[in-house]
Order: structure tokens, then sequence, then C-alpha cells
């Protein structure tokens, strides 16, 4: 069965980031049916109508997203009638649905560019939208299966979650998939590639199916997922279990957590548990950590505050940092994070407290302290902790490999 997704629109090719792929890979993954090739497209009629013959003559299911706006150039609609050789034809119902929708919003005549989006494929089942004006269709055609929605995220999500799985698993899924991802930190991807070689490689029977593994590694985490697919659900769940079992036992506290649960989601809860509070000062992340921390719902439960020292005089002025430390070792120094941990724990009379200090670049590293040099502090009530790490990358992934760090090194300091 070969699925293929076609991302309609210009602006995907001049630097918009696309969240389709991994959106729809992943649902389409997660029963059965995974995604083998995706293609943008630019709003340029012809080249559409190419892409488009070419994926309904290779496919069995054609997702396209994209260009069923009201706008000049919003050409999905024709380019795929053009493909399948049949019309467009005009929709009442769906020019009333429009319609409505406008005068739910207090505006009495719907804009004259939205008549278009009333116009269906011929012998298409339309896919109503709740949020926006344009309709998805469903298309059946030879035996394909032809799948139109929307490119604003919110409304493609709506119409593929209540619309379109319902769909494809009645029509295609004959079987049952579960999927388990471990979330690991502390070792590289070869080095976690190298540890669960053997147990990739044991051959496993499973009945009516099988297993894959992937793994990834993003920001000094790297993601195993087991997918088992079988007909029997009883056999597909104990195999799941076992296999996390031999990884558990094998990688043990380097697994962090499990699914979509995050480095700093396993830290708060760890916090919660115990029933401590935390602090942070921080230059380099520039209050990176404590925005990933107020994000999870119930933080105020043990997260005191932070203070975002970026330069040298609040380093001093708040934090109460030594000018002389900083004259002799520099704001990059683990003598530094040391006293701006003291100086946070000081102010919040938090239980633990973090500091971090570092060169993100992409100037002002130097052959001592090159760009990536990150320093960590951490007072806990048993005594503190002082580290300097080296990483690489861009600005941004400096920034976020030092959180996850951080959030590290609490965890495990949590979990003793």
């Amino acid at each position: 069965m070969r699925t293929e997704l076609l991302c309609i629109g210009t602006e995907l090719l001049y630097g918009k980031i696309n969240t389709h792929i991994a959106y729809i890979g992943s649902h389409l993954s997660s029963i059965g049916l995974p995604l083998t090739s995706a293609i943008t497209v630019s709003d340029e009629l012809d080249e559409m109508k190419n892409v488009f013959k070419e994926s309904i003559d290779r496919s069995d299911i054609i997702f396209i997203t994209g260009g069923i706006g009201p706008t000049f150039d919003d050409l999905t609609r024709e380019a795929t009638a053009f493909a399948l050789n049949k019309k467009l034809v005009f929709s009442a119902e769906i020019l009333e649905q429009i319609n409505n929708f406008f005068k739910t919003r207090n505006v009495k005549i719907s804009p004259k560019g939205n008549e278009r989006q009333a116009y269906l494929i011929e012998n298409a089942v339309p896919i109503f939208n709740k949020i926006g004006t344009a309709p998805g269709q469903i298309i059946e055609h030879k035996e394909k299966l032809i799948i139109i929605l929307p490119g604003p995220p919110t409304e493609m999500h709506a119409m593929f979650e209540e619309s379109v799985l319902s769909l494809l698993k009645k029509k295609y899924v004959h079987a049952i998939t579960r999927s388990k991802t471990l979330h690991i930190y502390g070792l590289s991807e070869s080095k976690v590639n190298e540890m669960i070689l053997p147990i990739v490689e044991t051959e496993r029977r499973l009945e009516g199916g099988s297993v894959s593994f992937t793994i990834l590694a993003h920001l000094q985490i790297v993601d195993i997922k087991i997918t088992a697919t079988g007909t029997n659900e009883l056999i597909i769940d104990e195999l799941i279990h076992n296999i996390k079992a031999e990884f558990y036992q094998l990688l043990k506290k380097n697994i962090f957590s499990e699914d979509h649960k995050t480095l700093e989601g396993v830290t708060a809860e760890l916090f919660m548990k115990k029933k401590k509070t935390l602090s942070t000062a921080e230059s380099c992340t520039g209050g990176l950590i404590s925005n990933r921390i107020t994000n999870l719902a119930g933080s105020s439960l043990f997260f005191k505050g932070g203070v975002v020292a970026y330069s040298n005089d609040l380093k001093t002025g708040i934090l109460k940092v030594k000018q002389k430390t900083l004259n002799d070792f520099g704001a990059v120094s683990e003598q530094t994070v040391l006293e701006m941990a003291e100086g946070i724990k000081t102010i919040s009379e938090s239980d633990y407290a973090v500091a971090v200090s570092g060169i993100t670049g992409p100037a002002g590293g130097s052959k001592e302290k090159p760009i990536g040099t990150v320093c960590f502090g951490l007072i806990t009530p048993k005594g503190n902790k002082l580290f300097t790490e080296h990483f690489y990358g861009s600005r941004t992934e400096i920034k976020e490999k030092a959180a996850n760090f951080i959030f590290n090194l609490i965890r495990l300091e949590l979990s003793k």
C-alpha cells in the first residue's frame, strides 16, 4: 500500500515551516499505514497538474494539503480535476455552509472569492469545515483514494481526526498497531545504536504481523521507537512490554521517560513528589529554562522563580556575584555560576538552585573557551555540583542543549 502526501504552497519552498508531514506521517504510522513519500509543490498550475497526475498513477492513497482557499493562487481543485479527468461541480450546500460561517461572525455577505470554495470535484464527498471556509474532499477513483485537506494546521487537524482517520481504519486497516517511544539522555546516538543492536536484530515471531524499530537523535536526546503490528492485541502488547523491559535493563537511568513526556515534565514530577522547590539564575539561556518549566501546568507548586542576569552588572547587582570572581575567572566559569546559584537561592529561599552561563556564538569564543562552552551550577540540600560542557550547533541549539543538560542533572539528583 503506497501512501503519498502532496503539500501545496510556494511559501513552503521559501522557508515556511511545514508541519503537515510530521503530523500526517505520525497518525498514519499509528494505524499501520506509514507514509511512503511527501512532496512539496509550488502554486503553479502546470507543475501541480504534472505532480498530481504522477502521484495518482503510482500511489494508492494520496493526501493533498493546501491550495483550496478563496484566492487566485489556490488551484488544488483545478489541478486535481485535471489529473482525474473530472469536472468541477458547484455545490449550493457548501456555499450555504460558507455563508453561515460568515454570518456567525457578523459578516452579512460572504466575500465574493469564497464562492470558488463551493466547487467540488465530480463525485467527491465533502468534508465540512467547522473552523474555516474551505471544505475538504474525498474522491475514490479507480481503486485510488484522494483526500484533499486545507492548509491551515488547525483546520486540517480537525478534519483529519474527525473524518479521515475513521475512514482509513474502516477501509484499509485490518491489523492492530501499537508503538512505544523511549527517550534517552546521556548517550550518543551511535552509542545507543551499538548497545541496542543485539535486541533490534533478535528475530521475533509475531502472529500475523511484524516489529520495527527507529532511532532518532535531537538536541542530545535519543528516541527509540518500537512499533508492532499484528492481528492479536494481547500478543502485540506483551511483545512491546518485553522489548521495553530489555531496553530498560540495558540503558537503565539513561531512559528518562516514555512517549510524550518531556525531560522538564519528568523533573517537575520529581519536585512535586518530593515537595521540594527550585529557582534559576540564567545568563546564556535567556530564561529558556524558566520558560520550559512554567509551560507545565502545576509548576507553581515547586518553582519559586528565576532571574535572567545577562549582563555582568545584573550578576553583581542582583545575584551578588563578586566582581573579583568575574575579573579572575570570567562570566563563563564554574566559580561564577556557583555564586549565581547561591545568589538566587538566597533571594528565593528555594531547596534547589541552578545557574547557567555560556558562549552561544556566533562570536565571543576563544581558544580557552570556544563557542558552545557552558558552565552549570547546581545547589542541593546535600551539596554543590559544578560542570562545564561543550556543545555544538547554532545559537538556539546550544541554548536548548544547555537546558536539557540542566534538567537531566536535576532529574538524576532528585532520583537518588
